[in-house]
């Protein structure tokens, strides 16, 4: 190894020391230290045998923690990763969400669009449509962005109809 590749590996260390990066990132990290894109290939190539420089163990990681957190879809999350350099089958391997991440992404992305909606958003055809929009927007398919909003309306309509149902007097007139 000459003074270089040793000069990139210990600057390329004190990266990933740091927090991870994708090969991608990393590369262009280097080559902006001005190395020779030589040492920066031989170095990424020296980080992976080593184990620092993980693309799909990054992606998967990637995905589990955005799309719960941000209420990012599968689309989403394979965008980003384009974004930031990953390969393509890297990026949708990732952003094949497990069951349980997909759904506390949903319940992440109505709750945030939820905030910018009408009082009662679900009892308009306006407001149905401005939510399945904003689900497909965060990365969901619009089947499933139609399903979920489709199921969240049912639910409080029937919350709705419980407590209009309620024995009594609700306006309180003797």
């Amino acid at each position: 190894m000459d003074r270089e590749e040793s000069q990139a590996l210990v600057a390329a260390l004190k990266m990933l020391s740091r927090r991870d990066y994708f090969r991608v990132e990393l590369a262009d990290r280097l080559a902006k230290k001005d190395f020779r894109p030589k040492a920066v290939e031989d170095i990424l190539n020296r980080c992976a045998d080593m184990g620092y420089l993980d693309d799909r163990r990054l992606a998967s990681r990637f995905a589990e923690l955005r799309a719960p957190s941000r209420g990012w879809g599968p689309a989403r999350i394979r965008a980003e990763l384009g974004k930031r350099g990953v390969d393509e089958a890297i990026a949708a391997k990732a952003s094949a969400l497990s069951e349980d991440i997909f759904e506390q992404a949903m319940a992440t992305a109505i709750r945030r669009a939820e905030v910018r909606a009408r009082d009662n958003w679900w009892q308009t055809r306006e407001g149905h449509s401005r939510m399945v929009s904003s689900l497909i927007r965060r990365g969901f398919e619009p089947e499933e962005a139609r399903s979920s909003v489709g199921r969240i309306c049912h639910q409080r309509e029937a919350a709705d109809h419980a407590i209009n149902d309620q024995p009594g007097n609700p306006e309180g007139i003797s």
